[in-house]
């Protein structure tokens, strides 16, 4: 998207409060369910006392140390920066927009969660496409952030979860 393009979405959603009230409670729960679903799947393995526990915490969370790593390396400008725009809920953060957090945990989270329960990892896919899109409209990130981030996190995640596997293999879990 341009500036031009930014603009009209932003001014689009100015215009109708209730549109900008949705966009932002759509923009927040998607993330808030993400999260919520994800620690009840770790509650409930751990509960259980299933090895997959390890894999489920630990791929997300090296996911979001090395994606946060990456992000302040790159340190993409956001394009409310580069393009000049208020983003639709303004925020002080100028730079690492490349990938996004948001997009590159949620995807992480998804492919872990998927090879722990594959229509709770389905659900959890369809959240992060959902912030990916959000994440765009309200001005925050640029498409290449959002698709960086899906592509980060849910690659990071599918050779994490493999390596998590093979350990608790050779652990003979």
């Amino acid at each position: 998207m341009n500036e031009q393009c930014y603009r009209a979405v932003i001014a689009w959603f100015n215009a109708r409060p209730a549109a900008k009230q949705a966009a932002y409670l759509v923009s927040r729960g998607a993330v808030g369910a993400v999260y919520l679903l994800y620690i009840t799947l770790l509650v409930i393995l751990a509960w259980q006392r299933n090895p997959l526990w390890f894999g489920a915490a630990g791929v997300p969370a090296a996911a979001f140390v090395v994606g946060t790593a990456l992000r302040a390396a790159i340190d993409r400008p956001r394009p409310y920066v580069t393009l000049g725009y208020t983003p639709l809920f303004p925020k002080k953060d100028t730079g690492c927009s490349m990938p996004s957090r948001h997009c590159f945990s949620a995807a992480a989270i998804a492919v872990a969660a998927w090879g722990c329960s594959v229509p709770l990892g389905i659900v959890l896919g369809v959240l992060a496409a959902v912030i990916a899109l959000s994440r765009v409209l309200t001005g925050v990130h640029y498409i290449s952030d959002v698709v960086a981030g899906l592509a980060f996190g849910s690659g990071f995640a599918l050779v994490g979860w493999q390596i998590a596997l093979a350990a608790l293999r050779v652990c003979g879990l």
